[in-house]
């Protein structure tokens, strides 16, 4: 992400997309890079939300008033985006500086905001700006507009960064910081470092003992699956360890095949061997 910064501050602007799973890191890599973006870089901050009543263009709402007047004029009268679009790339071409707009958890984005993000992806390379987008992988089903998005933004411009859990070693290294015993501790989180940071933090110490945290992460999770998605889980939630994949067909029958590739992309289900 430095990189694409230092190309912005010499009027090659860049997108920067940051995927991980729920928990991996990505508000915490932003801002670490927030705090080493340097003192001619302005780093401006917005949200996508799960609201049941969307807010359009949430993400520029929040930093119109740091960003531009004018822009935050056009938004408080609901101007539509062939004036507001315009007047925001007015003020990107004319700020001081270096400015940076980080959109989280675009997996989240409203119609609006994904308009927004297409229209500035392919002008970004002649400004003195940077886009960040983060974005929960397993939210990225192959259906979400999100990924036809990326297919149309300029390849020379956007950056993929994909975060992985930590390591075995990592997670053990963690809990012997901690006094903990960390042996079953990588097997229990899958390196998810929120997992691993809010169990090691518990005080309680009976085996089994799940922190509210996560308990609550994990439910907010599966209550935005689908039904069929949920069902599947619970189905093979049944069997500890793997379950064949003749017998999820025999549970599920003919949907069984689309809805465990669907659990898979999401980082849900892991496959172990070849489904034959």
């Amino acid at each position: 992400m430095l990189a694409t910064a230092t190309s912005a501050a010499e009027g090659r602007g860049g997108m920067v997309l940051l995927e991980g799973e729920a928990g991996i890191g990505k508000t915490a890599l932003l801002q670490e890079f927030a705090g080493r973006a340097g003192a001619g870089c302005r780093v401006l901050w917005g949200w996508c939300e799960a609201l049941f009543t969307p807010r359009p263009l949430g993400p520029l709402q929040d930093m119109a008033q740091a960003l531009d007047p004018e822009v935050a004029a056009l938004l408080d009268q609901g101007a539509a985006p062939e004036r507001l679009f315009p007047a925001l790339l007015s003020a990107l071409q004319h700020a001081k500086g270096t400015t940076v707009l980080v959109f989280e958890d675009v997996h989240w984005a409203d119609n609006a905001t994904l308009d927004l993000i297409r229209y500035l992806g392919r002008r970004i390379s002649v400004l003195h700006a940077m886009l960040v987008l983060s974005a929960r992988s397993d939210e990225l089903v192959a259906d979400h507009p999100l990924t036809h998005i990326r297919g149309d933004l300029p390849a020379a411009s956007l950056t993929r960064i994909s975060l992985k859990p930590l390591s075995p070693q990592g997670v053990m290294t963690l809990a012997e910081q901690s006094d903990r015993a960390g042996a079953d501790l990588y097997q229990i989180t899958g390196g998810n470092p929120f997992f691993v940071s809010e169990l090691l933090a518990s005080s309680e110490a009976e085996p089994g003992h799940v922190p509210d945290s996560i308990r609550d992460a994990v439910w907010s999770r599966l209550s935005r699956l689908t039904g069929g998605e949920r069902e599947v889980l619970e189905r093979m939630s049944i069997e500890p360890g793997s379950v064949e994949p003749w017998l999820i067909r025999a549970l599920l029958g003919a949907k069984a095949d689309a809805l465990v590739d669907r659990c898979v992309a999401r980082g849900l289900l892991r496959r172990t061997l070849s489904a034959p």
